[in-house]
């Protein structure tokens, strides 16, 4: 679970373990904006997706040749949604273009935020006491 807390006029981000991140009204400021989550959450799925696949082929490869980069557009009707989410990964250099072309489809049915993104979720706000 994940819990929001305000303090001291600050939006804190914490999970069981803690204090993790210092959330942000808007982006590129100190802090994570719900976009930069997103966004941040998206990617961080891809990457482990890539890395579990890559570990259970048996691949080496160098675990800082990977970069994943998210951006998401607003929908252009004005509706308040994410229409798009641009994912560019790149991947290593000593993999062959079949395995990487295999990869990249595994990690787009592996990756669990990518496939809540594609079909939505509900979401429920509930209040508790």
């Amino acid at each position: 679970m994940t819990t929001i807390r305000i303090e001291d006029g600050q939006d804190n981000i914490y999970n069981e373990s803690g204090l993790q991140l210092i959330g942000s009204h808007a982006p590129n400021q100190t802090g994570l904006s719900p976009r930069e989550l997103l966004e941040a959450s998206l990617g961080l799925c891809v990457s482990i997706s890539l890395q579990k696949i890559m570990n259970y082929d048996g691949v080496e490869y160098d675990k800082s040749s990977i970069r994943v980069e998210v951006s998401a557009t607003k929908a252009e009707d004005k509706t308040n949604k994410f229409a798009n989410f641009d994912v560019r990964v790149t991947l290593p250099t000593n993999l062959e273009p079949a395995y990487k072309e295999k990869l990249k489809s595994v990690v787009e049915r592996a990756c669990t935020i990518g496939n809540t993104l594609r079909s939505g979720a509900n979401v429920e706000l509930i209040e508790v006491e």
